[in-house]
């Protein structure tokens, strides 16, 4: 039997990790939605938004799909399956694109909200948006990034190939 690479029981473990907070976080969306906020708030005017609440749907949706696929290839990976590790590269060029996308939106939703703040000059307001957007896609590539590199290692790739037979 091969020598499972750390790499993989890392990964295997992390996408379980990651694919749980991706099925919980939905969760903590809609609690945020039923909390009364005063009507002076940035976000009872992003609630008020058809396209963030639309943007909102469309991004919980990806997210669940997202973490059943990150449960079904992290189980996959500590089995050294290699569907498991091909379908991790496909979730990580997606999330990438998806994190970009997202940062994106996020920019205009922030800048949206800080400009709708009092005392909060339009400068300061796309200041703060641009920061948001900047931590935001550093935050959203780094686990995507380091999967798809180390996914595609070739220790990685030989551990995940179907043992040979035996010689007999």
């Amino acid at each position: 039997m091969r020598q499972r690479p750390v790499a993989i029981m890392i990964f295997g473990i992390l996408n379980l990790g990651f694919g749980l907070w991706h099925l919980i976080s939905p969760l903590f969306v809609l609690a945020m939605r039923k909390i009364k906020l005063p009507s002076q708030s940035g976000l009872t005017a992003l609630y008020s938004d058809p396209s963030y609440v639309a943007w909102l749907h469309v991004s919980m949706v990806v997210g669940v799909v997202s973490g059943l696929a990150l449960l079904a290839f992290g189980v996959g990976l500590l089995l050294c399956k290699n569907w498991a590790r091909l379908g991790s590269i496909v979730y990580a060029v997606l999330e990438c694109a998806f994190a970009v996308v997202g940062c994106m939106v996020g920019w205009r939703f922030t800048e949206m909200t800080t400009q709708q703040m009092p005392n909060v000059s339009p400068g300061a307001a796309e200041a703060i948006a641009t920061i948001g957007m900047v931590f935001g896609l550093v935050m959203g590539l780094a686990y995507p990034v380091l999967l798809l590199i180390f996914m595609t290692r070739s220790n990685v790739i030989e551990a995940c190939q179907p043992e040979p037979p035996p010689p007999g």
